[in-house]
């Protein structure tokens, strides 16, 4: 869980420094940045995979220690813990740029809750 803890908060400070940032918004500024230095464009895009990925799966962890709670059922203190404290990345990331930090928690979210029904299939 630490590994995807530190994942999830560097590939999301990557994320946000290597995309850049277009204010105010035009869509035709931020394609020709991103076309005229595709190798930082590319690193932002991978950083962006990764990093959604590795908050997923803690967003699915707390989840789903939430709901074992819920149930009174018994878990792994440690492994509740590490997985609510994605709430500190984000609030770690969103101190540095908000509107991003929004965009990667939403596609984190959504990735985590689609595959809640395979990872609980797994736990039983």
């Amino acid at each position: 869980m630490w590994l995807f803890l530190i994942t999830g908060l560097t590939c999301g400070y990557f994320m946000i420094a290597w995309t850049p940032t277009v204010e105010p918004f035009e869509l035709e500024l931020l394609l020709t940045d991103m076309i005229f230095d595709p190798m930082k464009t590319f690193f932002a895009l991978v950083s962006f995979l990764i990093g959604f990925i590795a908050n997923a799966v803690l967003i699915r962890t707390a989840i789903w220690h939430t709901v074992r709670a819920w149930r009174k059922e018994t878990m792994n203190r440690k492994e509740c813990f590490l997985s609510y404290s994605v709430l500190l990345t984000f609030i770690i990331l969103a101190a540095i740029d908000v509107k991003k930090t929004v965009i990667f928690f939403l596609f984190s979210f959504v990735y985590g809750m689609m595959s809640m029904s395979v990872y609980r299939e797994r736990e039983n």
